[in-house]
């Protein structure tokens, strides 16, 4: 596929062919879905649990099920909603339902979620205001909803440097390249539009307009094993941690 310009619709084909082609391997390929990790996410997936009174979770851009095998015996029922038909075929032990469906318009009734997670998703969006217009849809009032794992884009301009050499040496998209003949660098950068970071000042203010009100942080956590050691799990300033992490409740 060759993409003369790059809009809505071609980032979305870019997504959904990408992790069709890497739908068997991608965790593999990606190599930091950790056990560490995994701890990691499933204590914040409970701390989020016990602040709702129902357990119907939807994970947005779930693909490999990596939020909804964490969320496994703290939820009642696991729904993972993907554009990529394959990567939903391939883990369909992740999850309790798998949805193939573009996140902008959700195939669910208004308020039927307790909790909506979204991890690692944001970046590859190419906007964000239908999103967040279908999450404050079908998530019921006092619902939560936590994003995490995306690049601040304040984070992005303050190393702009650093993070070059980083991503050299790191050369995320060689890997799949290698792993799958479907993948090119021009699908790969299409389909982390949003590779150089997500503004989450804007992201906090559309959530708020939306009747959220939010907790917000930056971290380091789960990047690599070194950063793990050297900056652990602390919170940090805005700009001086890579990771956006959002909890938006919605008021009641």
């Amino acid at each position: 596929m060759e993409y003369s310009k790059t809009d809505e619709k071609s980032v979305k084909e870019a997504n959904k062919k990408f992790y069709d082609a890497v739908a068997d391997s991608y965790e593999n390929i990606d190599g930091r879905r950790s056990n560490k990790l995994e701890m990691w996410l499933r204590t914040n997936l409970s701390n989020i649990r016990k602040k709702v009174h129902g357990g119907y979770l939807l994970d947005i851009g779930t693909g490999s099920g990596f939020v909804t095998r964490c969320a496994e015996g703290l939820f009642t029922e696991r729904i993972g909603v993907d554009i990529s038909p394959k990567i939903l075929a391939a883990n369909r032990k992740s999850f309790d339902l798998g949805v193939c469906a573009d996140v902008d318009r959700l195939p669910f009734v208004d308020n039927t979620f307790d909790v909506i997670t979204c991890f690692s998703v944001l970046h590859h969006l190419y906007n964000f205001e239908k999103l967040i217009f279908e999450i404050a849809r079908v998530i019921k009032p006092g619902g939560i909803f936590y994003s995490d794992h995306d690049i601040d884009i304040n984070f992005s301009k303050r190393f702009k440097w650093p993070l070059r050499l980083y991503r050299r040496f790191y050369n995320a998209s060689s890997k799949y390249i290698r792993a799958n003949k479907g993948v090119t660098e021009e699908l790969y950068n299409l389909s982390e539009y949003h590779g150089n970071g997500v503004d989450s000042d804007y992201l906090i203010r559309m959530f708020e307009k939306s009747g959220f009100t939010m907790e917000t942080g930056f971290h380091w956590f789960g990047l690599n094993p070194v950063t793990d050691v050297i900056f652990g799990q602390k919170s940090y300033l805005c700009g001086r941690a890579p990771l956006f992490s959002m909890v938006a409740y919605k008021k009641t």
